[in-house]
């Protein structure tokens, strides 16, 4: 343990005799939680950097894009708890307890929820970003209601969608009837946990 500034969560037990009682008092003391966060960001910038760069090297990552993130994200995380293991001692900013590589965690998993939910919205190409490029395209002209509603049509946005869940084994065609299933159930509960861990509805 360093000695050089207190841990995150540091337990002092001070015992005092009240008529034969010796009660107990627990202090709790906050660390480098500055340091943490840094540490913390660190890593979640990595992660991202990291991911555009295999991107734009077209590197050969699976071909779900939440695998690949997640994947991303848990290489760059094992990384950085490796290193900050072995020099923990040598720099104070780095998490040294268990409590404090919790703190990291509690700050890391919902940031990489929040950058899958977003690429994946981004990447499918989603009405409103349809809607909001279509808009800009025109510039100062603008749009009327009937020229968004020709480009907000099952052919442009639904079917696309359908192909690639059907292809990614989201879903599967049975009978007349589109089935989920369970890799997709397991991607909606997922993205469910997520969105509820952000406290994002679909009212914004």
């Amino acid at each position: 343990m360093r000695n050089d500034y207190p841990p995150t969560l540091q337990w002092r037990i001070i015992q005092k005799r009240n008529h034969g009682l010796k009660p107990v008092e627990i202090h709790f003391y906050s660390g480098d939680l500055m340091g943490i966060l840094c540490f913390s960001v660190v890593l979640v910038i990595a992660a991202i950097v990291l991911h555009l760069i295999l991107l734009k090297l077209k590197f050969r990552l699976p071909s779900n894009p939440l695998i690949a993130i997640i994947l991303i994200f848990f290489f760059v995380l094992v990384a950085g708890f490796t290193i900050s293991f072995f020099l923990r001692n040598e720099y104070n900013f780095l998490p040294n307890s268990i409590w404090e590589y919790l703190q990291v965690l509690i700050f890391y998993f919902p940031v990489m929820l929040s950058y899958v939910i977003t690429y994946v919205a981004l990447e499918d190409d989603s009405p409103s970003m349809t809607i909001a490029r279509f808009v800009e395209q025109a510039k100062e002209k603008g749009r009327s209601r009937s020229q968004i509603m020709q480009i907000i049509t099952n052919e442009a946005l639904i079917l696309p969608r359908i192909k690639i869940m059907l292809k990614d084994g989201w879903i599967e065609y049975k009978n007349g009837q589109y089935l989920a299933t369970k890799k997709g159930r397991s991607y909606n509960q997922f993205f469910a946990f997520g969105l509820k861990l952000l406290r994002i509805t679909r009212e914004g």
